[in-house]
């Protein structure tokens, strides 16, 4: 089953074309990577998925994106997009607010109240971005005190704590150290039996280990998608061979 269709989906910032006539579709349970070289249009595509992308001054889009068979131009209320469609960046970005009160942003954004099924919230979430034993004695201390690697797990904890059904994560890794990044690799392995995760990496590397998928993006146009081993192994397009054997990019 697909977890988000794109269709003839282009994007402008301005009268730069960004993405040009995108098809491609994403898989539900499972993890997909998007590649591909700087400025290429990784981000847009991902920001556009919830909605974040006309954000931005100057942006607009033709096409449309399905998540579950549902447009995300026909709902009404754009939060509920950004909720079904949670997004992680690249920057491990925490409220200035506790520990506690980072996970339970969105839950409270959405109208929860009950005390003890806020704290299960906290306790069900840190735990499953495997935090919780690091943390649980001081919940209520800033978490700007974090390490980088505790602050993006945070953050993707503060993301799943609104249940999404798809998971963005836009160069997750990049400043982290081997081990967080392990860590956070792991994490996502596991999520994909829940969710549909896309992640855009300039990790090629971090690309083999965990997806099923793989998006090739250049130049703002879909050159390929298959799965991981093809497209690192024999990919259809001698655009895609040059890219991952570090020919350009």
């Amino acid at each position: 089953m697909n977890a988000v269709e794109i269709k003839e989906f282009s994007t402008w910032y301005g009268k730069g074309e960004i993405l040009h006539n995108i098809d491609l579709s994403f898989r539900n349970n499972s993890i997909t990577a998007v590649i591909g070289p700087s400025g290429c249009g990784k981000t847009t595509l991902l920001r556009s998925i919830n909605r974040t992308a006309e954000l931005e001054s100057g942006f607009k889009s033709q096409g449309d994106i399905q998540v579950f068979d549902n447009s995300i131009y026909q709902v009404k209320d754009v939060s509920a997009v950004r909720r079904q469609v949670g997004m992680v960046y690249q920057t491990p970005a925490v409220l200035p607010l506790s520990i506690r009160e980072n996970v339970l942003f969105g839950p409270r954004y959405y109208g929860e109240k009950g005390r003890s099924r806020l704290d299960s919230i906290v306790e069900k979430q840190l735990t499953r971005v495997a935090l919780w034993e690091e943390v649980k004695d001081r919940l209520n201390r800033p978490a700007d005190k974090l390490s980088g690697g505790q602050k993006q797990r945070l953050a993707m904890a503060r993301v799943l704590a609104i249940e999404p059904q798809v998971l963005l994560l836009d160069e997750p890794c990049s400043s982290l150290d081997p081990a967080s990044t392990g860590l956070i690799e792991e994490l996502l392995q596991k999520l994909a039996a829940e969710l549909s995760i896309i992640i855009v990496t300039h990790n090629l590397y971090q690309a083999r280990r965990i997806a099923g998928e793989t998006v090739f993006l250049l130049d703002g146009s879909l050159v390929e998608k298959g799965l991981t081993s093809e497209i690192f192994s024999s990919p259809a397009d001698e655009r895609t061979r040059g890219f991952v054997s570090g020919l350009y990019g």
